[in-house]
């Protein structure tokens, strides 16, 4: 058959043409450079069929139209406090007060949403993770018009679970694929272990449980009929349930090779897989279960009869892993093994807790055992902190690696490539510490103030202020994963200007969190650190007000010099204003978010910077900053940068020159 064993050509240059399309215009290059190497390997047909395909998935581009405002359709995925929704448009994120269950048909009134794009560098993008998810809608739901439940296979498993909290969490984990808020710890570190996917529904499981049923048919079928029955049911229970990349992948995969093995090899089936995943729908490329599960299933075909083949499997995830969580938990590689066989044996107990009684009781000591186990190796793990990879990484590691796959399949030596492998890694994390240039970054808190202070070489990672949100764990969720993208594992300082929680609310996880070696929120002359000076500036005047208490910060650093005065108000402005005069200000971290109460033209009449940064939440209850306040700093000629309207903004510093990035 023409196209057997040339069907993973195809998913390359559909891959290059869509990644061109939606990611960035350079794979367009890596694209006509695949097209020249196909026309001197093989011929002009398969040129012109990658042609056809690109074509095909240029017209394919998912239109968007204007959401309704009364839709109709069907619940296809719960949360705690929004829901999917598939009308006849497409699919659509709810956010709702209501009692509302898989499976339910409703009709309401709803209020169009702007989907949120990362306001910091590197953080969760809900709007690519939906339009990943084939989401192209985000509503309010303003009035539930009708609501009609319906019976399906998701909500009678769903009625067969434990009554026990933990074994009802696993449950669902397992067998629906839906994680309860009350599992949140213990997904999180199974997320920094990387080892979710063992844990998430997936293709293990849909193995284990096909396995399960066509012995169970055995009994009383042949074996043909036997897993006819089993791929029935198997796809009754999988399209019964919320849509799951991994899990229609590894059916597929495994039905369809099934059925075409005479005329494909699993490679082939993998790659049509691809090919019609793009078809319907190009931005999956952006989920990283996609990446993740496509690829790593791929490498389990080229490695299968390979010595070692589970440490070249781990090897080969390492860019994706870091891509996600931004470091490498050292204990993975040698702990997924051995938990292999207790997930399956795990997984076994939730399909049978279903049906027996004594396997619920089993479960429920088998979720304590895996408690311990899990915090045990919490406590164990060390992590190395690599930063997020970038293109060029990426690419290097894969060439490396697949070359090592080649020699290792022409049985040749490899040792040298894995070490030139290895000293690539050594050679990003060297890279992604020790920067030739510093930077002032103001992240993106909300209603808040949180700046780094990188300077050069790894010579202080310096933060001032945190920031602090009663109903979100800014340092969990936004200061780490930011710090750790960039490469930083530690911070030498942190400086907390007043104990306003929007200044130092998220300290505590913080230090709970991450490695911080000193905190000073209280008055001091003068510190060196690196190439930066600090000085703190202090009126003669006692102040009873949290506000005017504000350590107000002199900052001297190779390139210019910055100001932070923390929430310091009229007053303090006028009582040290004489000190001010004899500075030399480039950069002025602007008071209290922009409030009318600071920034005062007296203080602007002494100093004279040239750009000013103000940290404050987009459409904040405050104002903040006020037109008043806006108004001097333009008077001023100051370039104004607010992460309200900019998100996360950097000024980036080579020795005495330096650059504003937002």
């Amino acid at each position: 058959m023409f196209i057997s064993y040339h069907l993973f050509f195809y998913a390359i240059g559909c891959l290059l043409f869509v990644m061109g399309m939606y990611a960035h215009p350079i794979f367009f290059i890596g694209l006509f450079i695949y097209c020249l190497w196909l026309l001197y390997r093989f011929n002009m047909l398969h040129l012109l069929i990658i042609v056809l395909l690109c074509i095909g998935l240029y017209f394919s581009n998912p239109l968007i139209n204007e959401m309704p405002s009364t839709i109709e359709g069907k619940v296809i995925k719960v949360s705690e406090n929004y829901c999917y929704v598939q009308c006849h448009f497409g699919t659509v994120k709810l956010y709702h007060d209501e009692d509302l269950s898989y499976g339910d048909t409703i009709k309401c009134e709803v209020e169009d949403y702007a989907m949120n794009n990362a306001s910091n560098d590197n953080a969760f993008n809900e709007k690519t993770y939906l339009y990943s998810l084939k989401i192209f809608y985000k509503a309010k739901l303003t009035a539930l018009i009708s609501q009609t439940p319906h019976t399906s296979l998701y909500t009678i498993i769903e009625s067969r679970f434990s009554s026990n909290q933990d074994v009802n969490d696993y449950q669902r984990l397992f067998l629906l694929g839906q994680r309860s808020s009350t599992i949140d710890e213990d997904y999180t570190s199974l997320s920094q272990l990387s080892l979710v996917h063992l844990f998430a529904l997936s293709g293990m499981h849909v193995h284990i449980l096909f396995s399960l049923l066509t012995q169970l048919f055995g009994f009383i079928f042949q074996k043909r009929l036997s897993k006819i029955l089993s791929y029935l049911l198997l796809a009754v229970y999988i399209f019964s349930i919320p849509f799951n990349i991994s899990l229609y992948r590894a059916f597929f995969v495994m039905f369809l090779y099934d059925l075409l093995k005479e005329w494909f090899n699993q490679l082939d089936v993998l790659s049509f897989l691809i090919i019609i995943s793009l078809y319907y729908n190009p931005y999956i490329i952006f989920n990283i279960t996609f990446i993740f599960s496509y690829f790593i299933y791929f490498i389990v075909l080229l490695t299968q009869n390979t010595k070692y083949s589970s440490l070249l499997i781990y090897l080969s995830s390492i860019p994706i892993v870091l891509y996600m969580n931004f470091q490498i938990p050292l204990i993975t590689v040698i702990i997924s093994s051995f938990l292999t066989p207790f997930i399956e044996i795990f997984y076994i107990l939730c399909v049978a807790s279903l049906f027996l009684s004594i396997c619920e009781y089993l479960l429920h000591y088998c979720v304590i055992m895996f408690q311990s186990i899990l915090t045990l190796l919490t406590d164990m793990n060390q992590f190395l902190i690599l930063a997020k990879p970038n293109l060029s990484f990426i690419v290097i590691f894969y060439i490396i690696f697949f070359y090592i796959l080649y020699l290792k399949d022409l049985r040749k030596p490899i040792h040298r490539y894995i070490c030139i492998l290895l000293s690539l890694i050594l050679s990003f994390s060297l890279y992604s510490q020790y920067k030739i240039y510093g930077e002032i970054t103001m992240i993106d808190v909300g209603q808040g103030d949180c700046t780094l202070i990188r300077l050069p070489m790894n010579q202080g990672n310096i933060l001032v202020d945190t920031g602090g949100n009663v109903n979100y764990d800014l340092a969990v969720n936004v200061i780490i994963p930011y710090l750790k993208s960039i490469g930083i594992n530690k911070l030498d300082y942190v400086y907390i200007s007043h104990s306003d929680y929007d200044h130092c609310g998220a300290l505590e996880s913080l230090q709970e969190n991450f490695q911080i070696d000193c905190v000073i929120d209280s008055y001091e002359a003068y510190r060196e650190i690196g190439c930066m000076k600090v000085s703190m500036i202090q009126s003669d005047q006692v102040y009873t007000d949290a506000n005017d208490l504000s350590l107000v910060m002199y900052v001297e650093l190779p390139a210019f010099n910055v100001l932070f005065t923390g929430d310091a108000s009229l007053t303090v402005e006028e009582d040290i204003a004489d000190q001010l005069a004899e500075l030399d200000v480039d950069i002025l971290k602007v008071s209290h978010h922009g409030s009318s109460t600071a920034t005062s033209t007296t203080l602007l009449s002494v100093i004279h910077p040239s750009i000013a940064m103000i940290g404050v939440g987009k459409n904040n209850l405050y104002g903040h900053p006020t037109d008043e306040v806006i108004e001097r700093l333009e008077r001023k000629g100051m370039t104004i940068l607010r992460t309200d309207e900019d998100g996360m903004f950097h000024i980036r510093f080579y020795s005495k020159s330096y650059y504003v990035f937002r």
